[in-house]
């Protein structure tokens, strides 16, 4: 992962055309395939409120990583305050945080 890969973007998206919620990330070397570990660069209580809020409705999220392709998500642990876990994979694995309906790409 060089410079300019490990800064991201999570985007929470109600539908294919409406994003609700971007998050700016800084991405840590990945864990394992298809797993990053992440931390919010812009912490504050609103963003972590909002966050979690949307982790409960559902845990889905948008990866935007400059020269990739979009990749589609899930937070998987959340602390809280910065730091989150994210794992590739399509809408309805059943894994991670949340109870939400999964797949809001």
């Amino acid at each position: 992962m060089n410079a300019d890969m490990d800064h991201a973007l999570l985007e929470w998206r109600a539908n294919t055309s409406t994003n609700a919620a971007t998050f700016p990330v800084h991405l840590h070397a990945p864990t394992s395939p298809g797993t990053w570990d992440a931390t919010l660069t812009t912490p504050d209580e609103d963003t972590a409120e909002v966050l979690a809020f949307l982790l409960d409705t559902d845990p889905w999220f948008t990866l935007l990583r400059p020269g990739t392709p979009p990749t589609e998500v899930r937070v998987t642990s959340f602390d809280g305050v910065t730091a989150l876990r994210l794992t590739a994979g399509g809408a309805g694995d059943g894994a991670g945080v949340g109870d939400g309906a999964g797949g809001a790409v």
